[in-house]
């Protein structure tokens, strides 16, 4: 229903989006897995889309994304650098609370359940495709120096990552079972 879309994009809009964290380790946290996420969805959004300017449109739209994705990524890097504490505890607590910005959106968990069994964006693709990628890249898990609040963030980000392993896991299993039931 193009109403019904317009309506919706002029509320998110109008209400925007505020990262009310006001750390700014953690805002370059968020942004940087946001714009890979988003890269990630418009990629496979023009792929779904069947149609070969919208997936010629989304691929232009992912390349931009992944420019910014870039750029925060890096920045973190070097805050990692000069305070890899800070900057540890900073990426666990975005891994552990990270939503979209669209999470505003009305009826956004509908939308999202639409998405992921499209194949578009789910639990999966976020741990696999997202998370890890990002988590390797600033050596996360072999950065030395860390103090024991910070060494303790880092536990509980392994185990916050192994337990939404599994959840992803039990997630396309479940998919799958059931679009093997209505097939």
């Amino acid at each position: 229903d193009p109403v019904q879309l317009e309506r919706a994009r002029m509320h998110q809009v109008q209400s925007g989006y505020d990262h009310p964290r006001g750390n700014p380790l953690r805002q370059l946290a968020y942004v940087a897995f946001q714009e890979l996420a988003t890269r990630i969805s418009h990629a496979n959004t023009g792929r779904f889309s069947r149609d070969p300017v919208a997936n010629r449109i989304s691929e232009r739209v992912a390349a931009d994304e992944n420019l910014h994705m870039v750029f925060y990524r890096d920045v973190l890097a070097g805050a990692l650098e000069l305070d890899p504490s800070a900057a540890v505890m900073a990426v666990y607590a975005e891994v552990r609370d990270f939503q979209m910005p669209g999470a505003t959106i009305p009826n956004f968990n509908r939308k999202a359940a639409q998405i992921a069994k499209a194949g578009i964006y789910d639990l999966r693709v976020h741990h696999d495709e997202v998370l890890w990628p990002l988590l390797r890249y600033w050596r996360i898990f072999e950065t030395a120096s860390l103090d024991s609040e910070a060494e303790r963030a880092r536990d509980e980000l392994a185990r916050f990552l192994s337990d939404l392993n599994r959840r992803a896991t039990d997630f396309r299993e479940r998919r799958t079972a059931r679009e093997q039931v209505t097939a």
